[in-house]
């Protein structure tokens, strides 16, 4: 890592991405085209362990880019680093609200390759940061030149409360603690460490960071867990994926729970609250599905506020109208007809229909949505969508259009 963090290692790195580029991220012809003779005044030859390492960073910026908008040719990364990587949109967003709240300090315990830290760098706070592995320490201190970089362990309750002493009360103490093991069993389909559900069992542990001595702790969670009283909680989704639920130990944001929609449309901050919209007597002419994010927040009364719609079902988390609804967190369906019968019959119809191609999003219920394609006959398609659903207990098909886009 040290040699990959100077002068010669950056050269090195950056031929590497021009010849992944090059061999359009095939890792083979990649290497090969590597292991040809340095261009003359361009350097030593590169060891095979080097090769590798700069082969790895082409590979891994590749990645940031597309799954989490990370465009910054300046990062270096580690692949578990990546895994754990906060979007820039998300961070940006973390890092405005907590200069917001009046820090201009930040205190960084998970450091890990600084992409939160940047953040924090970005919106104008003073960050240090603190990375106990040595190799990872020496990325942080590269992506995050202007941070204070500590190599050590956040936990040790002698450096903890050495770094506390310079915060002044309106700064954060933040917290990322490690939710993926990386000797842990993978996920065949991603291969990436599966998480770790049990709090206590993350790096650090929720009850060192709910114990930490400071007014102002910020920490970045698990969206399945249930902050515990006086927390604040908000949820985060990009394209109508949760991707983090951020907890706050004082009252950052009103009400005391919310959810942050990020669209194409922008940042989207949608209230909770304990309003329980009812069920709706009758189908409407559409069907709406809340983005995830508002749904874990409570804030599905909020997203419809002045809309007449109600749930489909007592415990649905579709909901039905008359008329569309035009908001960031909600995709409206138009829908087409109810589906009646048997599979043998629902197949007779669509084939009536002159529907062929379809997708089937599964809600509420336990079922394969490529199964139900099949047993209609249905090729794979964008439109239209046939909901499978409950309501009065029963199973409930509706064919609907794909949703409108917002006006």
């Amino acid at each position: 890592m040290e040699w990959l963090v100077s002068a010669a290692g950056l050269q090195a790195r950056d031929r590497a991405r021009e010849v992944w580029r090059e061999a359009g991220g095939d890792p083979l012809r990649a290497s090969t085209a590597l292991r040809t003779p340095a261009p003359q005044g361009s350097g030593e030859d590169l060891t095979s362990e080097q090769a590798a390492e700069i082969l790895l960073q082409a590979e891994l910026s590749a990645l940031a880019t597309v799954r989490h908008g990370i465009a910054d040719d300046h990062l270096l990364f580690t692949r578990d680093g990546l895994e754990a990587a906060t979007r820039p949109v998300v961070a940006d967003h973390r890092a405005a609200l907590l200069r917001t709240s009046g820090a201009t300090r930040v205190l960084d315990l998970t450091g890990g390759l600084g992409l939160d830290s940047a953040a924090f760098l970005r919106a104008g706070l003073t960050v240090t940061a603190v990375e106990r592995d040595e190799a990872t320490a020496t990325l942080l201190a590269h992506n995050c030149p202007t941070a204070t970089v500590i190599h050590g362990d956040g936990t040790d309750p002698d450096l903890l409360a050495e770094l506390l002493r310079d915060l002044g009360p309106a700064d954060v103490v933040f917290a990322d603690p490690a939710r993926r093991d990386p000797n842990a069993a993978r996920d065949s389909r991603t291969a990436r460490a599966r998480p770790e559900r049990d709090p206590e069992r993350w790096s650090p542990p929720w009850s060192f960071v709910a114990s930490i001595p400071h007014p102002r702790v910020a920490a970045k969670v698990s969206p399945s867990f249930p902050a515990p009283a006086p927390w604040c909680a908000e949820w985060v989704s990009v394209d109508r994926t949760v991707v983090e639920c951020a907890v706050y130990s004082w009252p950052v944001i009103e009400p005391h729970h919310r959810a942050i929609v990020v669209s194409s449309q922008g940042l989207t901050a949608v209230p909770g609250s304990d309003v329980t919209l009812p069920e709706n007597p009758a189908l409407g002419r559409w069907l709406f599905e809340i983005d995830p994010a508002v749904v874990r927040a409570q804030a599905t009364a909020a997203a419809l506020s002045g809309a007449d719609a109600g749930r489909v079902g007592p415990k649905s988390t579709w909901l039905t109208g008359d008329t569309a609804v035009d908001h960031p967190a909600v995709r409206s369906f138009r829908v087409r007809e109810v589906l009646e019968g048997n599979a043998k019959q629902i197949r007779r119809r669509l084939a009536h229909l002159g529907v062929e191609r379809a997708s089937v999003k599964c809600r509420d219920v336990a079922a394969d949505p490529h199964q139900i394609r099949s047993s209609f006959g249905l090729a794979e398609g964008s439109d239209p969508v046939i909901i499978a659903t409950r309501r009065a207990g029963h199973p409930l098909m509706v064919l609907v259009d794909s949703p409108q886009p917002l006006t």
